[in-house]
């Protein structure tokens, strides 16, 4: 058991797991490369899991160096290859990591508005390409009050965040006769469909399967060790467990958009699994270290299997 800790701890903490991460996505993506379009989905991967180290560098979201978050995501991601094919809807994950962190910068500023209306604007800028993520908004307005960034200030500026990409939007399909343009997303947004998974794959269900039993574990075990963190550190945590449950909800109530809740929720696991991988050395997480490991190798086999047979 000492033997298994101690690789955890190497390859949570060590210098080389970034660059060896980084050589396996490309080998996977490659491998998997089926369409020119996907080089755009991988850029975009790219830049998110450059808001990962920023996010967790700025506000100290893991107490030593690791990049663990940011390989969690990048491995995974590579791993899900039905979503490597570009679509619009790929930058939710992007506008959601960057909402976050803007969030984060909100703590305990009720009369500072601007990361506050950056938080929502992404959240706007999200919902034109996925309208489904303004069911994002209620959670982030409830989170101000731990935040502490709650007032008439940042509320009015939350409201002025979402509206300004429809604002525009407005101006341009008024101009130019397509109001279609600018209802799509908002009758889109509340329109209601079936609970229905026969639509889905296989390999769908199975990727959504291992990061939400990954992303319910993790959460939960924040949640017991979480008087070990400084109090912003705790409350950034919270919003994250909390963030990624409330996704979990949506996917299972709309499944016709399970990708893209499932998505967001990497995101939210991806931090909260290297919180513990990371900070958490005991029997209980070099088991599941191992065991998430073997997982993520029958995952991404499966996947890539998946993909060829059905070709």
């Amino acid at each position: 058991m000492k033997e298994l800790i101690r690789l955890q701890t190497q390859v949570a903490t060590g210098r080389f797991t970034l660059p060896v991460v980084i050589l396996v996505c490309l080998l996977l993506w490659g491998v998997s490369y089926q369409e020119w379009n996907e080089l755009f989905s991988l850029l975009i991967t790219l830049f998110i899991g450059y808001i990962f180290i920023e996010t967790n560098t700025a506000f100290n979201l893991i107490r030593t160096r690791t990049t663990m978050p940011v390989c969690i995501y990048w491995l995974i991601t590579t791993a899900l290859f039905f979503l490597h094919p570009f679509d619009w809807s790929n930058f939710v994950p992007l506008v959601f990591v960057l909402a976050v962190y803007q969030h984060f910068l909100s703590y305990e500023s009720p009369s500072f508005p601007f990361p506050t209306f950056h938080t929502f604007l992404f959240v706007s800028l999200g919902s034109l390409a996925f309208p489904q993520l303004l069911f994002i908004t209620p959670l982030l307005w409830i989170s101000m009050i731990p935040f502490r960034s709650m007032s008439w200030k940042n509320f009015w500026a939350s409201l002025i965040g979402l509206m300004t990409p429809y604002w525009f939007l407005f101006s341009y399909a008024f101009f130019f006769e397509e109001m279609h343009l600018f209802l799509t997303p908002l009758k889109e947004a509340v329109h209601l469909y079936p609970i229905d998974f026969s639509h889905l794959t296989i390999n769908e269900l199975a990727s959504w399967g291992f990061i939400t039993l990954l992303l319910m574990i993790c959460g939960f075990h924040y949640w017991q060790i979480a008087f070990k963190d400084r109090t912003r550190t705790r409350i950034n945590h919270s919003f994250l467990v909390i963030a990624g449950f409330w996704t979990t909800i949506l996917s299972i109530l709309q499944p016709v958009h399970l990708c893209q809740w499932m998505s967001i929720q990497l995101v939210c696991m991806a931090f909260l699994s290297g919180h513990l991988f990371t900070l958490t050395r005991n029997r209980f997480s070099g088991i599941l270290f191992i065991v998430t490991f073997v997982l993520y190798i029958l995952l991404m086999s499966f996947n890539l299997w998946m993909q060829y047979f059905n070709s």
